[in-house]
């Protein structure tokens, strides 16, 4: 008997204080849709996620856990958490933190679950993302924006597979390595 998530569209959130990235998700196998927004004005990650709630309807928000002290535990994003936690109980959106913990053990039976490597399973699942793989990131050099893209999807991915929709992730994940291998080559 497999047991599925009662719960089909999410919006998933990889909150910054100066960006927003998102995915949209309609059951664990479909991306309605996905971005990054940017501003120098704080809070304005909460006026964003109202209009992606009016538009796409989600029943839950996923979001990363910040654990206190960590460095993305800043004044910036402990408001922009508030203020999006502030508008989803405004819209009657129920919302979940997952921590990374869980990111990574979803991904880890396929290979090394290091952020490039989920981005290209993430995009071999996804072909709409394919676009957006960054190359393989050096030791010394910063961290591409792009990959914001891949940690609000990945979040998503997490979500269902902690939900009930494991057997649907695992088994998108297992179709998506050989086309993993192609992106692989092409970067």
């Amino acid at each position: 008997m497999q047991h599925h998530s009662l719960v089909n569209r999410i919006l998933a959130l990889d909150i910054r204080s100066k960006t927003l990235a998102y995915a949209v998700f309609d059951g664990a196998a479909q991306v309605l849709d996905f971005s990054v927004c940017r501003s120098v004005y704080s809070g304005f990650q909460a006026s964003r996620v109202e209009r992606l709630a009016r538009r796409f309807q989600p029943e839950i928000i996923v979001m990363r856990k910040v654990p206190a002290g960590s460095s993305r535990d800043t004044p910036a994003m402990q408001a922009a958490i508030r203020s999006i936690r502030a508008k989803a109980k405004e819209l009657c959106i129920r919302v979940v933190s997952i921590d990374k913990g869980l990111v990574k053990r979803t991904f880890r039976g396929h290979g090394k679950p290091t952020k490039y490597n989920i981005a290209l399973l993430l995009a071999a699942c996804f072909p709409a993302l394919t676009w957006y793989v960054p190359r393989k990131r050096k030791p010394w050099k910063p961290e591409d924006r792009r990959m914001h893209y891949f940690d609000a999807a990945a979040m998503g991915m997490a979500y269902f597979a902690s939900q009930g929709d494991a057997e649907v992730v695992e088994q998108l994940l297992v179709e998506a390595e050989p086309r993993k291998q192609c992106l692989i080559e092409k970067t």
